[in-house]
């Protein structure tokens, strides 16, 4: 479904055509409910909070829900500066980034064999470190998050690439002038449908509508 489509779907479930009660919504306002309910609808299907109750990958519908969503990405750390923890090096997160999937590491020992890569909490980190029947081995690495878009690798001998799988910050939805053939949505396309219910129902919400409820309703079904 195509952005015009969007649009045209979610005047048509508003029912302005036929009824006085909704108000007229401009393009840039129906722009921003698409874009509300895509970022809700994503954040429902990866951690869920949703009629299923089910998370991403946990049955096939939540895989081919963010299928479109999912990117590569590899880079090597940056030099070493004075934030750095004991055998830590900072990487940049690629500028699309949403939520980790899947994370691995090439070492400079080995660079090779990938090794897998270990969120960890700063309370956790300080009790890794003084634990002598713990340290940091050379098949794991160890990641804390960073201010902005950096993450620090905590390794020993050092980190020579890291592999992000990744769900992406998709494309906004804008509805530009005359344009309403050619620009999709980035999600899957049998996503778009209960995308723009969402948004109708958000909608429906903010001008107190009595439809909202069955609007509601309607949207768990379809789901």
């Amino acid at each position: 479904m195509v952005i015009g489509e969007m649009h045209l779907e979610f005047r048509l479930l508003m029912d302005k055509a036929d009824s006085g009660s909704a108000p007229s919504y401009l393009t840039t306002e129906i722009d921003s409910f698409l874009n509300a309910a895509i970022e809700k609808f994503i954040t429902k299907r990866m951690f869920g909070n949703n009629p299923r109750k089910t998370m991403f990958e946990e049955d096939q519908k939540r895989r081919d829900d963010l299928r479109n969503l999912i990117k590569n990405y590899e880079v090597s750390p940056i030099a070493n500066i004075a934030d750095n923890k004991d055998g830590g090096q900072f990487v940049y997160l690629p500028a699309d980034y949403r939520h980790s999937l899947s994370e691995e590491c090439t070492l400079l020992s080995n660079p090779l064999k990938k090794v897998s890569v270990k969120p960890l909490t700063y309370d956790r980190y300080n009790k890794v470190v003084n634990d002598p029947f713990n340290k940091v081995s050379s098949k794991l690495v160890y990641r804390l998050d960073y201010l902005g878009d950096k993450i620090e690798l905590i390794s020993t001998g050092g980190v020579s690439k890291y592999y992000l799988r990744y769900i992406i910050v998709p494309e906004p939805v804008i509805l530009a002038q005359g344009d309403t053939l050619s620009v999709s949505c980035s999600l899957a396309e049998h996503t778009h449908r209960e995308i723009v219910r969402m948004a109708v129902v958000e909608a429906l919400e903010n001008i107190e509508d009595p439809r909202y409820q069955s609007s509601k309703i309607e949207l768990n079904e379809l789901e």
